[in-house]
C-alpha cells in the first residue's frame, strides 16, 4: 500500500501532547485471535495497484514449542477507495505438523480523503474459510485509524470477529493491532508494533523499509520483535513482511 503523505499543516504538540499521542495507538482493545503472521492494516487505497504480500511469524510458547505461520496475500486496487485481496495461511503448531489452515477474503474500504480530517478512516472486511475439519467459519470487520503527527505515522486497527456457519460459537471476539513509525529515509524507518486480544498483548519495535524501483514499482518490508506483556502471551514472537507493489 502507498506511504501516505500530509496534504496539510498540522499544529505543533508540546513533548508530553505529543507522548500520549504516540502511545494511543498501542492502547489494548478487548478480547480476540492474534497470530504470529497478523499485520497492522493501512486505511489508504490505490486504484489499479497490484500486489503480492508474503508474511510470517514465530512464536516461542511459555514452558516450551514453538507456533510458526505463514500468509501469502495476492490484491488488487479496484477502485480508489476499494482494495480486496485472497490470502492462504499455513500454520506449523507445537508437537504438529504444518497444514494450510485457511483461506481468506480480505478488503480494505478507505472511507475518507487522505490528510482532510483529523484522521484518515477505513473500514477491514474479511471472510475466512478455515480449512482444520470441523472449524466454522469466521468473519471479520472493524475500523482502520491513521494519524500524523509531525514526522510520526501512527495506525490502529480495531477488529471484531465472529465466527458463521455450523458448529459458531455465539460470541463476539476484538483484537487490536497498532503501530508508530517515525518518518526518516525511506530506506529505514523505525517504529513500535503491538498486537493483542483479551489476556495476550505483544510489543516491540520494527523496522520498516521502502524502495522505489527503476519500473516504477515498489517493494516494501517490514519486521518487527515483539515481547508478551502478559503471563498468557508467548515470550517471544519474531514477524516479517515483504511486499511488491505493482501500478
Amino acid at each position: 500500500m502507498p506511504t501516505p503523505g500530509t496534504a496539510c499543516r498540522k499544529p505543533r504538540l508540546r513533548p508530553r501532547a505529543r507522548l500520549i499521542a504516540l502511545a494511543l495507538p498501542l492502547l489494548p482493545a478487548a478480547a480476540a485471535v492474534a497470530g504470529p503472521a497478523d499485520k497492522v492494516y493501512m486505511p489508504i487505497v490505490e486504484a489499479g495497484e497490484t500486489e503480492f504480500e508474503l508474511r510470517g511469524g514465530h512464536a516461542r510458547l511459555d514452558g516450551g514449542g514453538d507456533v510458526n505461520a505463514l500468509v501469502f496475500d495476492v490484491g488488487y486496487g479496484v477502485t480508489p477507495r476499494w482494495f480486496t485481496e485472497l490470502a492462504v495461511e499455513y500454520e506449523n503448531g507445537p508437537g504438529g505438523s504444518g497444514e494450510f489452515a485457511a483461506v481468506e477474503w480480505e478488503n480494505v474500504f478507505q472511507l475518507t480523503e487522505q490528510g482532510r480530517y483529523w484522521l484518515d478512516l477505513g473500514l477491514f472486511a474479511e471472510y475466512e474459510v478455515k480449512r482444520e475439519g470441523g472449524a466454522a467459519d469466521e468473519i471479520v470487520i472493524g475500523p482502520m485509524l491513521q494519524k500524523d503527527v509531525g514526522r510520526s505515522q501512527m495506525n490502529l486497527n480495531i477488529l471484531f470477529e465472529r465466527q458463521v456457519g455450523a458448529g459458531a460459537e455465539n460470541e463476539t471476539e476484538v483484537a487490536y493491532a497498532g503501530q508508530v513509525k517515525w518518518r526518516g529515509r525511506p530506506e529505514r524507518e523505525w517504529g513500535l508494533q503491538a498486537f493483542g486480544e483479551e489476556d495476550e498483548h505483544r510489543l516491540g519495535p520494527a523496522l520498516f523499509s521502502s524502495h522505489r524501483l527503476h519500473n516504477g514499482n515498489k517493494f516494501k518490508f517490514d519486521a518487527a520483535l515483539l515481547f508478551g506483556v502478559t503471563p498468557e502471551t508467548p515470550d517471544v514472537t519474531a514477524r516479517f513482511q515483504v511486499e511488491y507493489e505493482m501500478y
